[in-house]
């Protein structure tokens, strides 16, 4: 990364002059944030408008060629300079072939490329070596990799095909054992599977666990407008005022799939017209606030500075904070919420200052089978990210590491959970039960999460 000039003190970067450079996301914004009711339908019209808008400005110079027989061609993009790249969405899904590419996040915020995932080790890698970071894209991007999977195995035996898409399926579950959109999104795939006798024709297994896939992530779109739009009406403070907010992780479209989290609210607040500023916390140990949501702000035309973690708890204290918005890997029963590591400090700082913690996910992190935060396993990331950044190494040969990716936050400290259901207060208890019901009825036309429903041990099984 190229290191910028720093801002004046309490002067937020100027957001790019041209306009033409950020063109697609304020048509998003206005069609998925316009009313409510709308999203739904606008959601569908996202998923159009996002694969039109990366055909358009991440389009190859050479005709592409088709990697397989009876593939659909699909473009690979030529790099790009990302502060030119206005929204853009973190993967786009070849509808006929096998292919799906994903947007490069370790590049940014300098270079907008793509990568090609073909496969479940494909996806697994991106994942594992944080080119797809956000534990909602990434279960997405999972279940487009396994309906890739299963139509690559269409003419294997019955057998050998239902072990290589569950052990594919396992692979995942394993790369992200802290996080319950994976574990959710891939037990659905298995459970769509195991709806068929061991002797189904290969072409219709691949194209049920297609179905399946898409209609994940089409429901990760639509359930993520929908937690936006009550997430405008948690915000607190008065239209007149600026709102200021401290974000956490990478909770906007590319850490999110589409329409992003938490740092969708933040994006929908600003294009409603009210007067934000967004203090970013730099996420280490990747940086994921400071490159990912810091260059979707810009692009997106919100102002924001960036904090260094370690800072972020004593701004909160200093009273330069409105409310902090964050998302969660895992909301157990009772209410605590598993998130990247640092979000604990955070909610620790806000409860100390009164100001409000609002955690924004889908009903598909919910748990309720983890009681509390205290049952849950923390995921432990590779050391690697923590003793090089950009390249460089930045502690002593031999260091021991711990990384623990993720942290709990009880939920004492939470003052609200924003889902697509509505805005849960205290107690959570019954509200998450009751939100998580009503989310699975909705779900419940699908026929992976009904099989799942009903025969949950399928899917332990297959682990």
């Amino acid at each position: 990364m190229t290191d910028q000039p720093d801002q004046p003190t309490g002067q937020p970067p100027t957001p790019p002059s041209d306009p033409d450079r950020r063109r697609f996301f304020r048509a998003f914004a206005g069609d998925v944030f316009a009313s409510v009711g709308s999203v739904l339908g606008a959601a569908q019209a996202l998923q159009q408008q996002s694969a039109e808008a990366a055909r358009e400005l991440l389009s190859a110079a050479d005709p592409p060629a088709a990697h397989a027989p009876g593939a659909v061609a699909i473009a690979r993009p030529a790099e790009i300079d990302a502060s030119t790249a206005g929204f853009r969405a973190p993967f786009r899904w070849d509808a006929d072939g096998d292919v799906c590419w994903v947007v490069d996040q370790r590049r940014l915020p300098d270079v907008l490329a793509e990568i090609e995932v073909r496969g479940a080790a494909d996806g697994v890698n991106a994942i594992n070596d944080g080119a797809v970071p956000g534990s909602a894209v990434q279960a997405q991007v999972a279940v487009a990799a396994l309906a890739i999977v299963a139509s690559r195995a269409r003419a294997s035996r019955p057998f050998a095909r239902r072990a290589t898409i569950r052990g594919a399926a396992n692979a995942f579950r394993l790369t992200r054992p802290g996080s319950a959109a994976m574990a959710a999104a891939v037990d659905r795939i298995v459970a769509r599977l195991e709806l068929f006798p061991n002797d189904a024709p290969g072409d219709d297994v691949a194209a049920a666990i297609r179905a399946e896939a898409e209609a994940i992530v089409f429901e990760a779109t639509a359930d993520h407008g929908r937690l936006v739009e009550h997430g405008l009406t948690a915000l607190p403070g008065t239209a007149e005022a600026t709102l200021r907010v401290l974000t956490f992780g990478t909770t906007g479209p590319m850490g999110s799939g589409q329409c992003g989290t938490a740092l969708g609210v933040i994006q929908a607040a600003h294009h409603a017209g009210r007067l934000i500023h967004a203090l970013v916390a730099e996420t280490r140990p990747r940086f994921d606030g400071a490159r990912i949501a810091a260059w979707e702000l810009g692009q997106a035309g919100v102002e924001y500075s960036i904090v260094t973690d370690a800072a972020a708890p004593g701004r909160i204290a200093a009273g330069e904070v409105d409310a902090v918005l964050v998302a969660a890997d895992r909301i157990t029963a009772n209410g605590d919420v598993l998130a990247p590591a640092g979000t604990y400090p955070l909610a620790l700082a806000a409860a100390a200052a009164g100001v409000p913690f609002l955690v924004i996910s889908a009903t598909n992190v919910i748990d309720l089978t983890t009681a509390t935060g205290a049952d849950a396993s923390i995921e432990e990331g590779r050391p690697g990210s923590v003793l090089r950044a950009a390249g460089t190494r930045i502690a002593p040969d031999g260091s021991r590491v711990r990384n623990p990716v993720q942290d709990v936050t009880p939920a004492a400290l939470v003052t609200a959970l924003v889902t697509e259901e509505g805005v849960l207060r205290p107690p959570f208890t019954e509200a998450i039960t009751a939100a998580y019901a009503t989310a699975s009825a909705r779900r419940a036309a699908s026929p992976g999460f009904a099989a799942l429903v009903a025969n949950p041990a399928d899917s332990e099984a297959a682990g």
